[in-house]
């Protein structure tokens, strides 16, 4: 269990580091990567929109909920800095409003 755990510990970086140039320098000098690097590579990646934080659990029984909440908490951008775009495409034109 613990080799398949660092597999995919190995697997998300890789994915990761790409979209962030932090994460990337030290994969690519092969230091080692903490797991606070690791949470703090992927807000940055999720609040820029290149990447989507997957969480899996049973709302029934409990299980994983707390690990979703935690992940909204760590990896998510506050409501009140995000940018949200609609756009109106009514009228003949089109119109992009921020909120």
């Amino acid at each position: 269990m613990e080799a398949l755990v660092e597999e995919k510990r190995h697997e998300l970086i890789e994915n990761v580091a790409p979209l962030d140039d932090k994460l990337a320098k030290a994969f690519n000098l092969k230091k080692p990567i903490s797991p606070t690097d690791l949470k703090e590579a992927v807000r940055r990646a999720t609040i820029t929109r290149r990447f989507i934080p997957v969480f899996m659990g049973c709302a029934f029984k409990y299980k994983g909920l707390q690990l979703l909440l935690d992940g909204v908490l760590h990896y998510f951008p506050c409501p009140n800095v995000a940018s949200n775009y609609a756009f109106d495409q009514s009228k003949n034109g089109e119109k992009k409003y921020q909120y």
